[in-house]
């Protein structure tokens, strides 16, 4: 069978724009985009005072340099590939290679605009911080995309372990390598430095032919992990579904279950009886799915800390605001999380039932999250 691979390659591509292009349509009409706007162009008005703030004592180049490391360390491989492809592409998987390095370059430029965006807002904190020179700064600005490209290349190559935790291995090694070569570049090339010798970038060297070595031998003695491919595929499609799912119902969005053990204790708090039933079931739907209590306890953290830093009154209330409109706007989703898998016809629950424990469980989430807004107001 012929397929022309770089065709293939741009159908998927556009394909998944459009598809973007059309959801992102909802998101942004769902009053979403305006209260990210207006809340960057609050920070905006406050950032040059909250780096005045930071002590002259805080290791400022050994901060940027764990933030920048976690972001070109985090290497999503997007591959367009399908459950069909298992049958259809991987008899000619030797001929896949032009295919898969159009990804590598794909991902590569994405990726690439969410770091110039994280260096975008530092800038002013490694400017002003560490007063830096003219050459200096232009190491700021292409080191990270360097490191970025290496650490695409790396996670490419470490997809091809059968073993997942060798890769969270390979993942934590390339975490501590980015950190130490950006320490020791945003750090004026003082790490390690002991008589004039640069011990640092002895090492950096050291680490670089290390991991090339091991990743040639991971390369010839494994090969591709098709399985492996459309899981992490699957996995980034449904990450997408699940924040459009806030907005517009996406009926075939696959919703991953977690246990949370941790999280079980609270449903206790709910008497167990019938009457109960639709609020155990929001409830216990809230803690196990995947797209819910994460993004709301993220919500929590990033409001209090935001809270924690700002010195006006007006801006902490404000920003207590507009993350309770953000947590209500996620939480819409669990309005018809169940409604496209009929499981009320499971369970003794009626429409009246499942718009009150609804009302109910949005204001139990919403009262607890401006409580803890309202302590640290009132205590910082």
């Amino acid at each position: 069978m012929n397929v022309d691979v770089d065709a293939l390659f741009r159908e998927r591509q556009k394909r998944f724009f459009e598809e973007v292009v059309r959801y992102s349509q909802y998101v942004a009409n769902g009053g979403l985009l305006f209260v990210v706007l207006f809340l960057m162009g609050l920070l905006g008005l406050y950032y040059r005072g909250l780096v005045d703030m930071i002590p002259a004592w805080f290791p400022m180049q050994y901060f940027l340099a764990f933030v920048v490391a976690i972001v070109v360390t985090k290497s999503s491989q997007r591959t367009f590939l399908l459950e069909a492809d298992l049958l259809f592409l991987t008899p000619l998987e030797t001929k896949m290679r032009s295919y898969f390095q159009k990804t590598q370059r794909y991902n590569f430029f994405i990726q690439s605009i969410g770091l110039f965006l994280v260096l975008l807002l530092f800038s002013p904190l490694y400017e002003l911080g560490l007063r830096t020179t003219n050459g200096q700064l232009w190491f700021y600005w292409c080191v990270p995309f360097v490191i970025k490209g290496w650490n695409l290349y790396s996670s490419w190559i470490c997809l091809r372990l059968p073993d997942k935790s060798r890769v969270r291995y390979y993942t934590l090694a390339r975490f501590a390598f980015s950190f130490f070569v950006l320490a020791w570049v945003f750090g004026e090339g003082r790490l390690l430095t002991y008589q004039g010798i640069p011990f640092a970038g002895l090492v950096c060297i050291v680490l670089v032919v290390w991991f090339h070595l091991r990743l040639q031998a991971i390369k010839k003695k494994h090969s591709l992990q098709w399985y492996r491919m459309l899981e992490v595929e699957k996995g980034l499609r449904s990450r997408f579904y699940r924040i459009v799912n806030q907005f517009k119902d996406v009926p075939w969005l696959q919703n991953e279950v977690k246990p949370r053990a941790w999280l079980i204790p609270v449903t206790k708090l709910v008497t167990y009886r019938q009457a109960n039933a639709a609020k155990l079931l929001f409830l216990r739907t809230f803690i196990r799915s995947s797209g819910y209590v994460g993004l709301y306890i993220r919500l929590i953290l990033v409001s209090s800390f935001l809270i924690l830093v700002l010195p006006n009154l007006y801006a902490k209330l404000v920003i207590a605001l507009l993350f309770l409109i953000m947590s209500a706007i996620q939480l819409k989703g669990l309005s018809s999380h169940h409604r496209k898998r009929n499981m009320y016809a499971l369970l003794p629950i009626n429409e009246q039932q499942h718009k009150h424990a609804f009302r109910w469980i949005r204001r139990v989430l919403l009262a607890t999250q401006g409580t803890v807004s309202l302590l640290f107001i009132l205590i910082f």
